[in-house]
């Protein structure tokens, strides 16, 4: 009786099941934002479950589009925005970097500033500000039964802090003292100091009604000052813009009910996209009614705020972040991608309510779907701070959760990476994401919520069930949706297992006599065991601190052995030292000092080390070196230190230098000795080798005046090479052609070769004749070098020595003419060549000829010619000057 019971039981709830599912397909989906307020939605979806103008936040969320700083590229920041911003044109791409996570009831926009004063191509805020405990302007519209708290921890630095509309108070948390916080005239909350990573801060805030009920009630005009600034427009402005608007807006009868119809006119017929063709010169509002077809966040809001204040309805632009990712029970990660941008409405009575006209449309950045590969930026050992980088491709993933031992850690940077510190574990795993990543964003909440909705509420059926009907429930569930049997945190995406080293060493250092103290030093890998048990002969007496290091006191010990033990588990380890009387002169332990203490070697970049000169310090400790410790010079810090225990820098200008870098609290150090006497030998050692050259030289009759031959000839030979290397190449160029017409004729030639006969083809290919060939070059080129060696010292001193007077005439005289004539290419044309040119295009033979002889016979013949040939030059080139001017 009792089996056939349970039978109609679990019938009963697999019918419960399958009607579940069908309401879940047919229901209404309950918004899973504040207010409701995503692209698609208008004011006054509340959730009975918070107070009036709120909604819990679900695990299922409309993705928000992507938007740049105001101003800027795509991606946020929190830094202050500015005063003044330029609307963008298109946007090339965005970054994911965390900005900043939310413990709230609420996921909703996360506002940072408005701007009042509209310029047709940007927007300007008000410069007033206000102590934050003064109040922020207008909050006295808003109601208790709206009021929450959340809490903001910061993932980047910066002086803007995010808030919930409409903020009423901000304090940040912690023992330090609390920083100036100041609210602008439109509510953006900003911190007179830079705020660090991690700050934390508490907030309340308590938004305006949206009840649409209400809203269209609260058609009062409002009051003068908001009006006089929140309906500004340019001097300008397009009246095609109020007609269209009018057009839009014509039957409806409030204020709430026009915002509405200008809302919707935007998201339905105009696209969202990164890539818009819009002029960030022009005004944006015009161009993205009457000319273009897609924008992103920044122009749409600030087309929707130009065309209310057209219809004389307050208005303004506000940026900030749109509603982050869940990732935990009421915790929300927002990041740089979220960055957006809205629009809020003055009503009377209520106040600043927020419209968000942006349309739906894909994502300009996504995440690497996995698996990713984890590494990490050192050796893993117990205790040790680490970066864990996480890639794809050998590219960093960002903004992706890092687990160490299933405990969240943080969320990778922009690089991909994120700073950790490992356990105390025989091993450590390391896991990185979250599943599949959404790219494109999407505000159908009915397609997008209502499943995942179903799902939870089935699977949260069906784990509260009692265990027999849960035994049932779940296997239909997953069957019937996949992936809702069993929850999980998703990081178990990308996994690495690294065995963690935990094999320590301890010393015992200083003098440790009865009555005195000695220093306990515990390290695995150089890494300090930090809040490990210190144990005297069995007997805990204290814990190692943050560098490992425990001052043990001897005052009721006695003389002799005794045994020390350091133990945090995994990690154990001993060692026995001597206590002595303090009238003994037994130095037995003495050397402890400098057997824990790191070993550091200085490598100079010159031979020997040099004031003002780079160097390289090596800090190593028992044989390993040591990464990650700071290093000083003289007490001044010169940076830390790399994988490879090295650290780079400059030997300072001093008579000694004292290198030294401190390991596990204990420091090690070395000497740079005589940097002077260093320095001054390097000095006298130069002034040796520059006196034995002259010695050398003047003994080899070499004088000045030889020098100054040698580098004139030198310098010489250097302006003729430019000449040289382009001759080259035209030779060069000559002889390429006129071995690929060789080429192309025996290859022409090659059906006749294979047709000859075998005797034909015997002689063709004759090595004998090749063999002649070479030897006629080899001795055409021994006749070269012969020739080249016949000419006499004296000649070639001649042909070296500097032009004359006249020479230098000549080589004017030419240099005017080829000016007159211009021919092309003159780099590659011959004295020949140019004359040639000059008499086809016209100017007189014999003066021609006759200065090209000239010059021939002074730059190749190396003539110098007597005054009656230069006149006659001269006269040559008048005439030739004098045939141009008759052209």
């Amino acid at each position: 009786m009792a089996d056939g019971r349970r039978l109609g039981e679990a019938a009963l709830v697999v019918v419960a099941v399958f009607a579940l599912l069908l309401s879940a397909a047919f229901l209404p989906v309950v918004s899973l934002l504040d207010g409701g307020s995503v692209p698609g939605e208008l004011p006054g979806k509340a959730n009975p479950e918070l107070p009036s103008g709120l909604s819990s936040g679900g695990q299922q969320q409309a993705e928000l589009p992507d938007i740049g700083a105001p101003g800027q590229i795509a991606g946020g920041s929190l830094s202050q925005p500015p005063e003044q911003t330029q609307i963008s044109g298109g946007l090339s791409g965005a970054s994911r970097v965390p900005l900043f996570t939310v413990q709230s009831p609420v996921n909703t926009y996360w506002r940072q500033t408005a701007y009042s004063r509209y310029t047709g191509t940007g927007w300007e805020q008000s410069t007033d500000q206000q102590p934050l405990d003064e109040g922020v302007p207008n909050d006295g519209l808003t109601s208790d039964d709206t009021q929450f708290s959340y809490q903001v921890t910061l993932l980047q630095g910066g002086t803007s802090l995010p808030t919930a509309w409409q903020p009423e108070s901000v304090r940040v948390t912690g023992d330090s003292s609390q920083p100036s916080l100041r609210v602008s005239a439109s509510g953006g909350i900003q911190s007179e100091q830079s705020l660090s990573e991690d700050t934390t801060y508490v907030a309340e805030s308590a938004a305006p009604t949206r009840d649409p009920t209400e809203l269209r009630r609260a058609n009062g005009r409002a009051p003068p000052s908001v009006r006089d600034r929140y309906t500004q427009l340019p001097v300008g402005t397009s009246d095609r813009i109020e007609q269209f608007t009018d057009d839009i807006t014509a039957g409806e009868r409030s204020r709430y009910e026009q915002a509405a119809a200008i809302q919707g006119w935007l998201k339905t017929n105009r696209g969202y996209s990164l890539d818009t063709s819009i002029d960030p010169s022009k005004p944006i509002a015009e161009q993205l009614l009457f000319e273009v077809d897609a924008a992103y966040c920044q122009q749409f809001a600030t087309t929707m705020a130009v065309m209310l204040r057209t219809q004389d309805i307050p208005a303004r632009y506000v940026v900030g972040f749109a509603p982050g990712k869940q990732v935990g029970t009421d915790e929300y990660l927002v990041t740089s991608d979220r960055a957006h941008a809205w629009v809020e409405v003055y009503f009377e009575d209520v106040g600043w309510v927020r419209f968000d006209p942006t349309p739906s449309g894909d994502l300009p950045v996504s995440t690497p779907e996995p698996p990713y590969e984890i590494s990490l930026n050192r050796s893993a050992v117990v205790g040790a701070p680490v970066s864990v980088s996480v890639t794809k491709n050998e590219s960093g993933v960002s903004a992706i959760p890092v687990f160490v031992n299933e405990d969240r850690v943080g969320w990778t940077d922009a690089s991909g990476t994120v700073e950790t510190t490992l356990p105390y574990a025989d091993e450590v795993t390391i896991s990185a994401g979250e599943g599949p990543s959404e790219t494109k964003y999407n505000d159908d909440l009915e397609s997008a919520g209502g499943g995942q909705q179903a799902a939870t509420s089935l699977t949260g059926l069906a784990t509260s069930l009692p265990l027999p009907f849960a035994g049932v429930t779940r296997p239909l569930l997953a069957a019937i949706l996949p992936g809702t049997a069993q929850a999980g945190n998703g990081a178990g995406d990308s996994t690495e297992t690294y065995p963690l080293a935990k094999n320590a060493t301890v010393a015992v250092v200083g003098d440790p006599t009865v009555g005195g103290s000695a220093t306990v030093v515990a390290s695995v890998k150089n890494v300090p065991v930090s809040g490990a048990t210190v144990s005297l002969d069995g007997t805990r007496v204290g814990t190692t601190d943050g560098t490992g290091n425990y001052r043990l006191s001897l005052d009721d010990v006695t003389a002799g052995s005794h045994e020390v033990t350091v133990s945090r588990e995994p990690v154990r380890a001993s060692t026995e030292f001597t206590v002595s009387e303090p009238d003994d002169n037994d130095d037995g332990d003495d050397d402890d000092d400098s057997r824990v203490a790191p070993n550091i070697s200085v490598v100079p970049a010159t031979l020997i080390a040099l004031p003002g000169a780079p160097a390289t310090a090596n800090v190593s400790r028992f044989g390993t070196p040591v990464s990650g410790t700071g290093a000083s010079v003289n007490g001044n810090p010169i940076g830390t230190t790399d994988a490879n225990g090295t650290v780079e820098f400059t030997v300072p200008v001093t008579r000694s230098a004292t290198v030294a870098a401190s390991v596990t609290g204990i420091q090690g150090k070395t000497q740079l000795t005589g940097l002077y006497r260093n320095a001054v030998g390097v000095l006298v050692g130069l002034a040796i080798v520059i006196g034995g050259v002259v010695v050398v030289a003047r003994r080899r009759g070499i004088t000045r005046e030889t020098v100054r031959n040698v580098v004139v000839a030198a310098g010489r030979r250097l302006a003729r090479l430019p000449g040289r290397v382009t001759g080259a190449m035209i030779q060069l160029a000559k002889r390429v052609e006129t071995a690929v017409r060789s080429l192309s004729r025996r290859l022409r030639s090659w059906p006749a070769l294979f047709s000859a006969s075998l005797s034909e083809l015997l002689m063709r290919l004759d090595p004998r004749r090749a063999i002649r060939a070479l030897m006629a070059w080899l001795r055409n080129q021994a006749q070269a070098i012969r020739d080249r060696g016949s000419d006499t010292p004296a000649q070639q001193s001649e042909s070296e020595s500097a032009p004359t007077a006249e020479q230098r005439t000549i080589r004017s005289l030419w240099g005017s003419f080829v000016t007159l004539v211009r021919p092309p290419s003159l780099s590659t044309r011959t004295p020949v060549e140019i004359s040639q040119y000059a008499i086809d295009s016209g100017l007189p033979r014999q003066p021609v000829q006759y200065l090209t002889a000239l010059y021939r016979a002074v730059e190749y013949g190396r003539e110098s010619p007597d005054a009656s040939r230069l006149d006659s030059a001269r006269d040559a080139l008048s005439e030739i000057q004098d045939g141009e001017d008759e052209e």
